[in-house]
């Protein structure tokens, strides 16, 4: 048997060792008693955004965020604060101290700062469900706004879950982690097999 079979077959079963301990360490459940929820329901005023959740937020934490309308209005998800768009509107209209909510100055501040929303959809009188986990260690905004002249009944529930692990990061590397151990390990089990059968 080579010795480059041998090295490629060792250095694939370590791998897919690897990517499986991965792969059940991210299907482990959040910690107990390490969850925050909140949910509830409203009538969102026309030409108006708001802030539906905020907090600081770790790569060991996911957000689970639902939002259900019977009308249309967009969602923002931000790694910023509130205080960061609010300060902006303050900045850009110094008249609109008492009106800051207004959607016109809040869209403004997304087209001054397209890069600072990192996930958004827009609802059509329909429930969408997102799950969010960090990066790093940063404030997470979830933001509504009702561009519409019309006022929208929201629903809403938010879910923070302590993790062990990050989940999608755990996930993702244990996808690449095995299939990749599998083709480094498959010539050396071929060779095992054929000496096998030898005898």
């Amino acid at each position: 048997m080579k010795r480059w079979t041998v090295l490629s077959g060792r250095i694939g079963t370590v791998l897919l060792a690897i990517g499986l301990a991965l792969l059940l360490v991210s299907l482990i459940p959040p910690m107990g008693g390490q969850t925050s929820s909140s949910m509830g329901s409203f009538y969102f005023y026309p030409r108006l955004w708001q802030t539906l959740f905020e907090q600081l937020l770790t790569p060991q934490q996911n957000l689970h965020f639902s939002v259900t309308a019977n009308g249309t209005l967009s969602v923002y998800l931000f790694e910023i604060g509130s205080v960061v768009i609010l300060d902006w509107i303050r900045e850009h209209h110094s008249e609109a101290l008492d009106y800051l909510s207004n959607v016109t100055y809040f869209e403004e501040f997304l087209q001054a700062n397209p890069a600072s929303s990192i996930w958004q959809r827009e609802i059509h009188s329909e429930k969408i469900e997102q799950d969010y986990t960090p990066t790093k260690v940063t404030n997470v905004t979830l933001v509504l706004s009702n561009p519409n002249p019309d006022f929208v009944s929201i629903n809403y529930s938010t879910e923070v879950e302590t993790l062990i692990a990050p989940t999608g990061k755990v996930k993702t590397l244990a996808i690449w982690i095995i299939p990749l151990g599998f083709v480094l390990a498959l010539p050396w089990l071929i060779d095992l097999w054929r000496a096998k059968t030898r005898r």
